[in-house]
């Protein structure tokens, strides 16, 4: 026996009323994800690792991301731009690799990264 034997009932009516109004909406949450995290410098990779921690669903994600106007491209030479002021390094092969892997740990696909750095 149950000390709160409603307690269920009462939960899932909760539930409903917040889908109703839509206070509990993936679809949105995810929409609202997708545009907080573009707004920062990172890479498709790093985008998707997020969504998945959070449990979102992927098709929902790919979505989201489209609809968000999101360029990879532009992501990669705004974060490019930010670390080239910061590295010292002055042999150019290892000033390139620093920077290939500061754009790898951004979420940054090795396409977009060497179309960058050309």
């Amino acid at each position: 026996m149950t000390k709160f034997p409603d307690e269920e009932r009462d939960v899932l009516k909760i539930l409903d009323e917040m889908e109703r109004v839509e206070l509990l909406n993936d679809k949105r949450y995810t929409e609202q994800l997708i545009n907080h995290l573009t707004q920062r410098p990172i890479g498709r990779i790093k985008i998707k690792m997020e969504a998945r921690k959070r449990g979102l669903d992927e098709d929902m994600m790919q979505s989201a991301l489209q609809k968000s106007g999101y360029d990879e491209e532009k992501a990669c030479k705004i974060a490019l731009e930010q670390k080239e002021k910061t590295v010292s390094e002055s042999d150019p092969r290892k000033r390139k690799q620093k920077l290939m892997n500061f754009l790898r740990s951004r979420g940054f696909t090795d396409s977009v990264i060497w179309g960058t750095l050309r």
